[in-house]
């Protein structure tokens, strides 16, 4: 059961992250990354000391990187949608 919640929490996680990185604002799309790396430094000592160093840099890595290319995908769909609706708008107007 603590793996689903586990799962559901990370699907809206990546769900938010996805929503807010298409809005009008770029920096909202930058929340979750810089919750994510404040959340990670907080309890950085804790997950260093089980050990586990690799486990522990994959983790911040990954989840940095996916944080991150799921912002550059949402802003360029932003950009396309927008060019798009400017397009539309210009062959009305003609």
């Amino acid at each position: 059961m603590n793996h689903i919640v586990g799962i559901l929490v990370v699907i809206v996680i990546l769900l938010t992250q996805d929503y807010l990185s298409t809005r009008k604002n770029p920096y909202l799309g930058g929340i979750i990354p810089i919750a994510f790396i404040g959340v990670i430094s907080f309890f950085f000592n804790k997950l260093m000391d089980n050990n586990d160093h690799s486990s522990t840099w994959v983790i911040l890595i990954v989840g940095l990187c996916g944080l991150l290319s799921s912002w550059i995908s949402g802003r360029e769909r932003f950009k396309k949608k927008t060019q798009k609706e400017l397009e539309r708008i210009e062959l009305q107007n003609l």
